[in-house]
């Protein structure tokens, strides 16, 4: 019987500068940073997304479908020793993701469509194998940011902040380090993400204002991809 999925739900606020050094300073003394952060308690996220031929994915975000997914493969601070390709399946703003680790090997053959589907691979990599054979998926744009990731353990929190979010279009250039990044977010603006089960405990909501903050359903898939339109 295959598993239930479990959802989260996902919250996304507008914040400026000062709104970011305030809420970090505010939760820092409470919430602990993610274990796998750099020393200065971000890390640098890399995804490359794929859609298939008739660009199911950026349309189903563009036109509001409540019910939609998408596939990408990222890997954190220019370390390809450990790369994962993941879906992320969202109903409103319920969210949830699956995962699995693949080989930088494995992705040159997912870019150039010669990967083949075995038995021993992952579950998600023959599924996603056979959407790029017969619904044409292939990468389409990068996505960059940094984030700053803090976690709860009441309510399963997630607090990420999100900055410097930018594209590259070449998504051939995946492993390289030394790209032209395309911004695609205001420089004085950043994204507060919040990510949690059943409930977000009260003193964390207030400690971050949230009743205060502007909401927005900003995607940075939807805006790399006008973006990537744009630019090409």
């Amino acid at each position: 019987m295959e598993e239930k999925k479990k959802f989260r739900q996902e919250l996304k606020f507008y914040i400026n500068k000062l709104q970011f050094e305030e809420i970090k300073k505010r939760i820092s003394f409470l919430l602990d940073t993610d274990k796998n952060t750099r020393e200065d308690g971000s890390y640098f996220i890399r995804s490359l997304y794929f859609d298939d031929y008739q660009d199911t994915s950026y349309y189903q975000v563009v036109n509001g479908i409540s019910k939609r997914e998408k596939y990408r493969i990222r890997y954190y601070n220019y370390d390809s020793s450990y790369i994962c390709l993941e879906k992320k399946f969202k109903i409103n703003n319920m969210t949830h993701k699956t995962s699995c680790r693949v080989t930088k090997e494995q992705v040159g053959d997912l870019i150039n469509g010669k990967l083949e589907i075995k038995k021993e691979n992952d579950k998600l990599l023959n599924e996603f194998i056979l959407k790029t054979k017969f619904y044409g998926y292939r990468p389409v744009v990068i996505i960059n940011y940094n984030r700053i990731p803090y976690v709860y353990k009441v309510g399963n929190v997630r607090l990420t902040l999100d900055y410097d979010i930018s594209i590259d279009y070449n998504t051939e250039d995946f492993f390289k380090t030394e790209n032209k990044h395309v911004p695609i977010i205001e420089d004085n603006m950043r994204i507060l993400e919040v990510k949690y089960d059943e409930f977000i405990p009260n003193y964390i909501a207030w400690l971050i204002s949230i009743n205060t903050l502007e909401r927005t359903s900003y995607s940075k898939y939807l805006n790399g991809r006008r973006m990537e339109k744009a630019i090409k």
